[in-house]
């Protein structure tokens, strides 16, 4: 307990009391259900003034925020329906999974739980499952088709502009390049997507067996079915009732007075908020989301096209964020939230040696979001504990670089280059011709002494030769479950479980509640301790060309998008 618990506590009180005494509490709370679900708000460096006042950024309901608010229905005994109305839900499979957990917690403490459904694609539908009861309006389509990828190779598109991609990879699954060097997929690529879509369409497949009380045989029987009319869902199991939201009062009524159905917003002023005793010990969160980079960490306005996003991982701000985790004695433990494709190799290797550092003085449990490829498991190999979604992209050990000739384009452009030079590899990564047999063995050794040392971190993090990291590396991407059966995962779960395995790593009380803080940089540059220790284009072009001068990375062969 600290100090300033009791005056906020006693407020709480308070508050509480008077909103059971003035107000009766809602019959069923009504959820919206929309966004994309971040697992924290997004941390923005500071606009000059006045843009600092403008809402350019406007805020989006997080996996954080969705915790909290379950938690205060659930606590409150009053409350007895919880309806999730389903709006353009744009959720990647790992957040669904935590959103399902959420929704399971709910029926656990003996809330009856709703969906209704305007209409439902296969990732709506596997959230839905969750609940007790599911409910579509007479003009909702349901399409749980099933899931599909659909990768896209440019070696033609690329070679008509005159451009070509003369790139390497470390092994036969680092596949990365092939969008730029093949026109048609590899045998190695078609069986590690094969694979990946089996064992999330198996997560799919189970979840919804289970929310439904159908035999996973039958579940695929229906999905092979779709689309399927409401009234059909109905019938096959997958749906309770055929209803507009305004009949959804009535159905919920225990006699024949409606349902008192409120919007969480209205709800959040009548229900009672929980009362916490906390501790001076914290558990700290570092993220790490987006394109692994040198430098510092940017956040662009707007999406750009593939293979890049809007958020950039800078190497240094991410290093700064640990070290201050390092010196903080408040923080007992610290959760490395990694949401990446991965990126530069020379980054990974500094933010994983961050981490080692870390380790040495308090638990770093690391959380992989929706994708932790590449780079992203670099970060990560050296943590204490790895915790994943059954449905997280992670693996992908591997390493790939090269240059694009432009030569052809030039020509057909009609523009003339010459060149002068002094030493003889000044050439190396010139766009104007492709290696020759010399310059693509430098290449290939550069790149194999990166495999060899992205190896050597994952031995050492996971307690394999580098015989057995072989066996499962190759650049081969795997899904969170699959991770975990072959020991690249710790355990399967969400940020909860996270938490517990810091609580426990740390000795902390495993039912006492702990501040859980953002770890931001500092203001100041800390500078490492002697090891080991007891928004704009132009932003974006600034983050990419220290990428880009690299020439090797370790980086995901996809921004994975699987369609449902």
């Amino acid at each position: 307990m600290t100090i300033r618990d009791i005056p906020r506590n006693a407020i709480l009180a308070t508050r509480n009391l008077l909103r059971s005494l003035r107000r009766k509490g809602p019959d069923c709370v009504v959820l919206p259900i929309h966004g994309a679900y971040p697992e924290r708000t997004a941390q923005r460096d500071p606009l000059p003034f006045p843009f600092s006042w403008l809402p350019l950024f406007p805020t989006e309901t997080t996996l954080e925020d969705m915790r909290a608010t379950v938690e205060m229905i659930g606590n409150d005994r009053r409350v007895q329906n919880v309806v999730l109305r389903f709006d353009t839900l744009r959720a990647g499979p790992s957040t669904l999974h935590s959103l399902r957990r959420m929704v399971l917690d709910l029926r656990v403490q003996s809330k009856r739980t709703i969906a209704w459904l305007p209409s439902a694609d296969t990732w709506d539908y596997y959230l839905a499952s969750a609940c007790d009861e599911i409910i579509f309006p007479p003009s909702a389509r349901i399409a749980a088709l099933g899931l599909r990828a659909e990768p896209i190779f440019l070696k033609d598109a690329l070679a008509s502009l005159g451009v070509k991609a003369d790139l390497e990879s470390i092994a036969e699954y680092k596949v990365s390049p092939d969008t730029f060097r093949r026109s048609t997929m590899s045998e190695p690529h078609r069986e590690m997507l094969d694979a990946l879509i089996a064992s999330l369409f198996d997560e799919v497949i189970a979840a919804i067996a289970e929310g439904r009380g159908l035999a996973p045989a039958r579940v695929r029987e229906l999905i092979d079915a779709m689309p399927l009319a409401p009234a059909e869902a109905v019938e096959t199991g997958l749906a309770d009732a055929v209803l507009y939201q305004d009949e959804l009062a009535a159905h919920l009524s225990s006699d024949e007075t409606p349902a008192a159905m409120l919007a969480w917003q209205d709800a959040a002023r009548r229900l009672r908020a929980p009362i916490k005793w906390t501790s001076r010990q914290r558990i700290g969160v570092v993220s790490l989301e987006g394109m692994i980079v040198p430098g510092r960490s940017r956040r662009v306005p707007s999406p750009v096209p593939l293979p890049f996003g809007e958020a950039q991982a800078g190497a240094e701000t991410v290093a700064q964020a640990l070290r201050q985790a390092e010196t903080d004695d408040h923080i007992a433990a610290v959760i490395f939230h990694v949401e990446t494709p991965g990126g530069s190799a020379l980054a990974s290797d500094l933010i994983c040696r961050e981490v080692r550092r870390l380790r040495e003085r308090k638990p770093v449990v690391a959380l992989m979001g929706g994708q932790a490829t590449s780079g992203g498991y670099y970060v990560s190999a050296l943590a204490n504990r790895i915790v994943a979604h059954p449905t997280t992209l992670t693996g992908s050990i591997g390493i790939w670089g090269g240059k694009f000739i432009a030569a052809g384009l030039y020509e057909k452009l009609g523009v003339g280059r010459e060149s002068v030079q002094r030493g003889a590899m000044a050439g190396l990564y010139s766009e104007m011709a492709p290696f020759d047999d010399g310059e693509r063995a430098r290449v290939r050794r550069d790149m194999g002494a990166g495999y060899a040392r992205f190896k050597a971190r994952v031995a050492e993090g996971r307690g394999m030769t580098e015989e057995q990291v072989e066996e499962i590396a190759r650049g081969r991407v795997w899904t969170g479950a699959q991770a975990r059966e072959i020991g690249l995962v710790d355990e399967l779960g969400d940020f909860e479980t996270a938490l517990a395995a810091a609580k426990e790593l740390a000795e902390l009380n495993p039912e006492k509640e702990y501040p859980v803080v953002q770890i931001t940089t500092p203001r100041r540059e800390l500078l490492p301790t002697p090891f080991p220790t007891a928004a704009t284009i132009t932003t974006l072009l600034d983050a990419l060309t220290g990428l880009a001068r690299e020439r090797v990375w370790a980086l995901t062969p996809w921004m994975v998008r699987v369609r449902g």
